[in-house]
């Protein structure tokens, strides 16, 4: 429901829908799923997940208050790095201005990181909410 512009209406009543998914070149798997009141909740939240994916796969000394100092050391590798993909997603003001646009405009934003074994995408979405009441003229059953 846009208007002639791409626009969402101002009248229509949008939530937002944030989740986040991995998988290889054979599955999907959803892990987490919010129903957000406003496009900036929404991608707090996806920026809240992009961290927690990051740090799960590859603890950042900075954060990591549980692993020892001794237990962490720098790898060197010329592959994709999803984790630090993700922090850079999740740091960045202009990306996350971008996805704001992008919500506002009526659009769809998604965000995949990617490493040698399995890719995370962060999606959000608006969903404009049908009006419950009846058009003039329309028949109302009970």
């Amino acid at each position: 429901m846009k208007t002639e512009t791409g626009q969402l209406p101002l009248s229509a009543e949008v939530t937002y829908s944030a989740a986040v998914y991995a998988g290889d070149a054979v599955t999907s798997v959803c892990l987490g799923w919010v129903r957000a009141p406003s496009r900036r909740l929404g991608l707090r939240w996806l920026r809240a997940q992009a961290y927690r994916f990051a740090d799960g796969l590859d603890p950042y000394p900075p954060r990591t208050w549980w692993a020892p100092a001794t237990l962490l050391h720098q790898v060197h590798l010329q592959a994709p790095d999803a984790p630090t993909e993700l922090r850079a997603w999740a740091d960045d003001d202009g990306c996350q201005d971008l996805a704001l646009r992008t919500l506002a405009a009526g659009h769809r934003f998604d965000f995949i990181a990617r490493d040698h074994t399995c890719w995370y995408g962060l999606t959000a979405r608006p969903m404009v909410a049908q009006s419950l009441r009846p058009q003039p003229g329309a028949l109302v059953t009970a």
